[in-house]
């Protein structure tokens, strides 16, 4: 019988991370993925209504960002 190798599967909804986990992701500061986020420039989610919002951010939606804007 042949073993396949499968990679990348993932079981469960994907966790979402905060500014920090994403600006190390994407290389910039806390503050300017926050920024980006209010602007509505980068992919993120608010989690809490009202003027001071908390964002969280998926890798997966963060890497297809970054694809779009390097084309890589």
């Amino acid at each position: 019988m042949k073993e396949e190798h499968v990679e990348n599967i993932r079981i469960g909804p994907e966790p979402f991370v905060d500014a920090h986990a994403a600006g190390t992701y994407l290389k910039l500061h806390p503050v300017t993925v926050q920024r980006f986020a209010r602007k509505g420039s980068l992919p993120a989610h608010p989690i809490q209504q009202g003027s001071r919002k908390h964002w969280r951010f998926l890798l997966s939606e963060l890497r297809d960002w970054l694809k779009g804007r390097t084309g890589k």
